[in-house]
């Protein structure tokens, strides 16, 4: 600017006052559901009628761990038949207390909203949710209900992790959250803040102890969860119900045959019981990604996806079951390090192809394995025959997946190729690098204690992958996404619960999902956030996803809601049409 021209731009106006303390916020309270619960039409018969599809000759029992009863030798199914389950299995722990706890009042002081969030996604947009949009938050069996050994549980997959000797220093769920004595509880504090979905999983083992088709039934296991689906409906709470997730009875092997007859033996005790009340199912959780755990070879999911489609036909054609039904996925997708570059680019599809074709492939196209896993040298998979895909093929009602986070691919070192024929190569049989850092040495995005980044600018390209390849028409349910904070246990109870980390992780995911669906023609369902509360995550406290903190040192197991609750049920109230 020349001397004496006039400057356009605008200038501040300083200036005094007089000063006074001003009101920064003003108290808001969550708005809870209303309640109760009813359906127009049951989703299939009631009990008393569905029961006779169900055989005559089935023992209904209760097992305990006695220590007078377990000495005497009482055939197959007997009290020390049961306790020979448990002999392998020792811990620590003790559970505080065993009587199903009576729900209080939610205090009002703990539904006070936090702060306002400042930089929350803009609430006058156009994009909404449609009213039938599934929302709400989701826990599991074995790391949140606690009394591993109580009312005649037997031992599951899972159980090994913080027994004795527990040389490896991992915490046993003996205690995790005490859901299974506090769920009235939980379900009060979930309908307190207006969450209308919980998803939860039956516990396998905590009704058949022996996971053997024909072996006796726990009386006290069904008698719980049909209380538990009661109380959600009581709430106002739908439940969404899973038949396993992860913790199989010990005595189950998914890579034998067998697994189709057990796993439908249990999901007709289950579903002719409480089916008349659950909309929706999931049969298995991330099976994909089983090998090397419950999965000795890639065989094993040719089992599950057997299983699932016998519980999937029974319920439908032989129940008349009008509910929908579905397994989950494990999947944080393979995006190439280098989008331009063609090997990158065919690392991502071939770890797409081990990780989602194989299963999804029959499930939802009808096609057959795929042949980047099939012509690898020494993988375990035999291709199905044309009568294996024509039964596999639709017995799926709608696309349920875990999408945390993505990740970068590119080819092992060497070549795909070189990695594929030989399977002592640690990459074997995926051949595939992974990393959350960019090709110019940059993460994707903030990282939490372990697993999930703040990465939002994947989460439509992991939709219209889903979408776009295996065409779910029945559309797509998130069941599982969450965040983290790193050394969030290390902080205080203050700090944890103040979780900015978590409320930006699901406002930006969230809002990318609005723009899949309104911008790219996805169809996504439902969303549930992982984890209503903190819990074991499969040997540890560490790693805390949960959007609200457990106090395990009272002895009462006390919950406090965290910010990111309130701010994770507002993105809804203040969306859906």
């Amino acid at each position: 600017m020349k001397c004496g021209e006039n400057s356009t731009e605008a200038s501040p106006i300083y200036s005094f006052s007089s000063f006074t303390y001003t009101a920064q916020t003003s108290i808001r309270y969550a708005t809870p559901l209303s309640s109760p619960l009813t359906y127009k039409t049951p989703f299939a018969p009631a009990f008393t009628q569905a029961s006779t599809l169900l055989p005559s000759n089935i023992t209904y029992t209760t097992y305990s761990l006695g220590t007078e009863i377990d000495q005497t030798a009482d055939g197959q199914y007997g009290q020390s038949a049961y306790a020979a389950l448990w002999s392998s299995f020792s811990y620590s722990s003790t559970v505080p207390f065993t009587t199903t706890a009576s729900p209080t009042p939610v205090a009002l002081s703990e539904l006070i909203a936090p702060p306002p969030l400042y930089n929350r996604p803009d609430t006058t947009s156009d994009l909404k949710l449609p009213s039938d949009f599934i929302w709400g938050m989701a826990g599991s069996s074995w790391q949140i209900e606690g009394g591993l050994q109580s009312e005649g549980r037997g031992p599951s997959a899972l159980d090994f992790l913080g027994a004795l000797p527990n040389t490896l220093g991992t915490n046993d769920s003996v205690v995790a959250d005490m859901n299974y004595f506090l769920y009235k509880q939980d379900l009060a504090r979930l309908a307190a803040m207006g969450v209308p979905y919980y998803s939860f999983s039956i516990s396998w083992p905590r009704i058949v102890p022996f996971g053997k088709a024909g072996s006796p039934i726990n009386q006290q296991g069904l008698d719980h969860y049909d209380d538990l689906i009661n109380t959600c409906l009581e709430y106002g709470i739908t439940p969404i119900v899973t038949l396993s997730h992860v913790d199989s009875p010990v005595n189950v092997s998914y890579d034998n045959e067998t697994l189709v007859d057990d796993f439908l033996y249990y999901a007709k005790q289950v579903m002719t019981r409480y089916a008349d009340r659950v909309p929706y199912w999931i049969t298995f959780n991330e099976a994909n990604i089983g090998l090397g755990f419950y999965l000795k070879e890639y065989n094993g999911l040719t089992n599950v996806l057997l299983a699932h489609t016998a519980v999937y036909q029974w319920y439908k054609n032989t129940l008349k079951g009008t509910g929908k039904i579905s397994l989950k996925f494990a999947n944080n997708l393979g995006v190439p390090l280098n989008t331009t570059s063609a090997a990158d680019t065919e690392a991502a599809f071939r770890y797409q192809d081990f990780i989602l074709g194989i299963m999804a492939n029959p499930l939802f196209l009808g096609l057959q394995y795929p042949s980047s896993v099939l012509n690898t040298p020494n993988v375990n998979l035999t291709a199905l025959s044309d009568m294996q895909i024509s039964s596999i093929h639709n017995s799926i009602d709608f696309w349920a997946f875990d999408p945390y986070v993505a990740q970068f691919t590119s080819p092992a070192p060497g070549g795909t190729d070189a990695c594929a024929t030989n399977s002592s190569n640690a990459l074997w049989p995926q051949c595939v690098t992974l990393s959350n850092v960019q090709a110019d040495g940059w993460l994707m995005g903030a990282a939490s204690n372990a697993y999930a980044y703040i990465a939002p600018q994947y989460v439509r390209l992991q939709l219209s992958y889903i979408w776009n390849t295996f065409r779910p028409s029945g559309g797509i349910l998130i069941a599982e996404f969450g965040f983290n904070p790193f050394d969030d246990s290390l902080k205080t109870v203050e700090a944890q619960r103040y979780d900015l980390e978590r409320t930006l992780y699901y406002q930006d995911f969230l809002s990318e999902m609005l723009k899949s669906m309104y911008d790219d023609g996805v169809k996504v369902i439902g969303v549930l956030a992982w984890s209503f509360v903190d819990n074991n995550e499969f040997g540890g406290y560490g790693n805390q996803y949960g959007l609200q903190t457990v106090n395990r040192t009272s002895g009462r197991f006390e919950r406090m809601y965290k910010r990111s609750f309130f701010d994770f049920v507002d993105f809804f109230h203040e969306r859906i049409l």
